[in-house]
């Protein structure tokens, strides 16, 4: 089968043509002068020094797609007057060029026939890889790459191409080989860095019309008006990337061909509707996602490459968006340390923890609110009415934090919607809660009463987002160790509370979880991620 890299640049495909062209002289091809060719007539795509038209065609822009032979390809010649009239090749050099290079792939080949042939032209075929036939071809709608920038899986998906071959001089035929499937190479970057941790595994392509499938396949390559009818089976293809066992290919902050470049082979045409799906994976924490491109309508063209590149961006967390309660702006909890924890239960010594580090919590009295990152967020009353008539959905959605991947979150309904569904307003809303409480106020503070859960929790995303905000399962940080990450999300409220249990001053708080929504209180030492917009 033919086997196909991508070069980035069309100078590098000539330099790296030229090569394999002195490389078959120095070889000489030693071991091909010792078969007995007697009764075969050879034929032989083009070879010039200067021309790369025989196996290399689809450039894009500067790109350009460089296709090689691989042992077990063969060549279809039509002869109308012939019986068969397709006559597949009986013999061919690839094998022992291989043997001599030291290589698998080949960038030329010789084919033999019977030595029956004799016009002075033939068309000739190549229909893929294995396949038994020469006027039907194939289009995979499942195809495996096992490295960047290898694909050595086309010939087996769908790859074909057309000729005619002239007879020369010498009585040899030559011809120029023209792909006649369409190729898409696909370079996903992500511009704000993953962790290495994180791979590009699956890139599925869906369209409104059959992309794949097996169609007639004549002189002038595939027969487009034979494409089969539309149904999901070949309505798409999905590449899988194999990366050498490694769990897929690297994702890398700017679109590079030697890291991951993926080629897919699809019929030409015309399709609309036309979407690309990336998936991606985290090897250590075992969460995957996806981005979705639609590209509404698009011409691929046979014998041609499309180059597809796109950054990968989901919605992005930071470090520096963790506090300890009511911190003062900017003194996060992992200011100025390089490598804080990103995965679950990980820990480093360098979190806060005296007063005198500035990223310390405000140590300020029960009585005195927050002033500070916890001065807007919702106080201890708003937290309440947030439990109560936040209308809770869980999103598992995909979104990444200090480079990894990480799932689920919790939309709530803003309390200026509530204020206005009951006929209330935000001012009224601050000095009581739900239940008749105020617990901003020292005297109010009936701890138990505080500690509140909701279970009632609806799946998927809310109809009317802009009503809601979006507390992600970030976590949060004790004593340096990151824990709860894709399983909680905590945000500070303004309100401060006494010492519990312990010596550290307390502050209220509320959480999401799958399970629903609690409403509590904690150390104001843990580093809990801000409020979003409420």
């Amino acid at each position: 089968m033919k086997r196909i890299h991508f070069f980035a640049l069309s100078i590098l495909a000539a330099i790296s043509l030229a090569s394999c062209g002195n490389e078959d002289a120095a070889q000489g091809l030693l071991t091909e002068k010792t078969e007995d060719l007697t009764g075969l007539t050879e034929f032989a795509p083009q070879e010039t020094a200067s021309s790369s038209t025989t196996r290399t065609t689809g450039e894009y822009g500067t790109n350009s797609l460089a296709f090689y032979w691989t042992k077990g390809d063969k060549i279809w010649l039509h002869d109308e007057t012939a019986t068969p009239k397709l006559v597949q090749s009986i013999r061919d050099n690839i094998e022992s060029q291989a043997q001599a290079s030291g290589v698998n792939k080949v960038a030329h080949a010789k084919f033999y026939f019977p030595d029956t042939f004799k016009k002075a032209k033939y068309p000739v075929r190549y229909t893929g890889y294995g396949n038994p036939v020469g006027d039907k071809v194939t289009i995979k709608n499942v195809q495996a790459q096992a490295k960047p920038n290898e694909g050595e899986h086309i010939g087996t998906d769908g790859d074909c191409g057309v000729g005619v071959a002239s007879r020369g001089s010498d009585g040899r035929y030559t011809f120029t080989l023209s792909h006649q499937a369409a190729y898409l190479t696909f370079t996903p970057y992500h511009s704000k860095a993953f962790s290495s941790d994180v791979k590009v595994t699956k890139i599925k392509v869906t369209a409104n019309q059959a992309l794949a499938g097996t169609f007639d396949f004549n002189d002038n390559g595939i027969v487009l008006s034979s494409r089969p009818a539309a149904n999901e089976s070949n309505k798409s293809i999905t590449l899988t990337l194999n990366g050498g066992g490694n769990n897929g290919f690297n994702v890398p902050t700017a679109a590079s061909v030697t890291e991951n470049a993926a080629i897919m082979v699809l019929a030409p045409g015309c399709y609309t509707n036309f979407i690309v799906q990336y998936t991606i994976y985290d090897t250590r924490t075992k969460v995957c996602g996806t981005v979705c491109k639609n590209y509404a309508s698009i011409k691929l063209t046979a014998g041609k490459n499309r180059r597809v590149t796109i950054d990968l961006c989901l919605q992005r967390y930071d470090r520096n968006l963790y506090y300890m309660w009511d911190a003062k702006a900017g003194e996060h909890y992992w200011k100025g340390v390089a490598n804080p924890p990103s995965l679950l239960d990980e820990t480093n010594a360098n979190y806060p923890k005296t007063a005198s580090d500035s990223r310390w919590f405000n140590p300020v009295d029960y009585n005195t609110p927050a002033s500070y990152t916890a001065k807007n967020n919702p106080n201890a009353n708003e937290l309440l009415w947030l439990l109560r008539y936040g209308n809770a959905h869980w999103d598992n959605s995909t979104w990444t934090i200090m480079g990894h991947l990480y799932r689920g979150g919790m939309w709530l309904k803003k309390l200026d919607v509530i204020a206005k569904e009951l006929g209330k307003t935000r001012a009224q809303m601050k000095v009581i809660s739900p239940n008749n409480i105020d617990f901003t106020k020292i005297q109010n503070q009936n701890y138990d009463a505080f500690v509140q859960d909701n279970h009632t929790v609806t799946r998927g995303k809310p109809a009317k987002q802009s009503d809601y905000f979006y507390l992600p399962a970030a976590g949060h940080f004790t004593l340096g160790k990151f824990m709860k990450v894709g399983v909680r999300g905590y945000i500070w409220s303004s309100t401060p509370r006494p010492k519990g249990t312990t010596s550290i001053p307390q502050g209220y708080n509320l959480y999401v979880s799958e399970s629903g929504v609690h409403t509590g209180y904690g150390d104001r030492t843990n580093g809990f991620y801000l409020c979003p917009a409420h």
